[in-house]
């Protein structure tokens, strides 16, 4: 189904059916797979009407496969009220240590600091596990915080918990950062140019997965250059054509956009 519940860098193309289609289609649904399919085909349209619905599914379906799906998409078009709401979150009370790294990983994509708590109590939970959930709660966390150059690489969870409490005295929290920026896809695109200019100089792939993922879901358009491939002058010319027709939209610094669309109004 859908090569078990959508892998890769995004959730694919829009459905060619319409957005009553779909929603008339999710009335009948009883399959929880289905279901979860027709609600991200729902968003790719722009409507998020149905997020309780994820929420609902997220927090109690017992299919592995379906919760992850359900972590990454509403890490996707959450927004800072969702995340504020800890009654969205009973999962994370019996998440597997797959589903919690899930929940990590898609915690960047959120670009709200107020996933940061969250991400603090898991580092609680899993605190001297040496695993590599710990490592990646620390990254997700050094995302956002940048600890690891303010304070050290050991820092302590309590040193980075009052980090925390003193960034955000300086952020807006009613909008949306990536890499302690207000969000804009141009930051993802620098990233990536850069990347792919260095890997053509050295003909070697270039590996900023998550910086093309997280620009496909933004846009709606996938990112043209595979992440497994030698970097030519070829894949730069198609990141720069890519680019071009993304500068076209009006994006707003410090939104946060599915699809093109904005997940809530400011």
């Amino acid at each position: 189904m859908r090569e078990v519940l959508l892998p890769g860098i995004w959730y694919g193309e829009a459905s060619q059916l319409s957005l009553n289609e779909l929603k008339n289609n999710l009335l009948s649904i009883q399959d929880e797979r289905e279901c979860i399919l027709l609600i991200v085909e729902i968003m790719k349209k722009g409507d998020f009407s149905v997020k309780n619905l994820l929420i609902d599914l997220m927090n109690q379906t017992e299919d592995e496969a379906v919760l992850n799906l359900c972590i990454r998409l509403f890490c996707s078009v959450c927004t800072n009220d969702d995340l504020k709401d800890v009654n969205n979150f009973y999962f994370l009370d019996s998440v597997s240590e797959f589903g919690a790294f899930t929940f990590v990983t898609g915690a960047i994509e959120t670009m709200s600091y107020q996933v940061v708590p969250y991400l603090l109590t898991l580092w609680k939970e899993w605190e001297d596990s040496n695993s590599d959930l710990e490592i990646a709660i620390q990254d997700a966390l050094d995302s956002f915080l940048k600890y690891r150059s303010v304070l050290s690489g050991n820092a302590t969870l309590e040193e980075v918990g009052n980090l925390y409490i003193d960034i955000v005295k300086t952020k807006n929290l009613d909008f949306y950062y990536y890499n302690t920026s207000l969000s804009f896809p141009g930051l993802f695109t620098q990233e990536i140019m850069t990347a792919l200019y260095i890997a053509a100089q050295k003909k070697e792939k270039y590996h900023l997965y998550f910086q093309s993922s997280l620009l496909s879901i933004y846009s709606g358009e996938k990112v043209p250059v595979e992440t497994n491939v030698v970097i030519s002058r070829n894949e730069i010319d198609l990141m720069i054509s890519y680019i071009d027709r993304l500068i076209e939209k009006n994006w707003t610094k410090g939104m946060k956009y599915f699809y093109g669309y904005p997940v809530e109004n400011l």
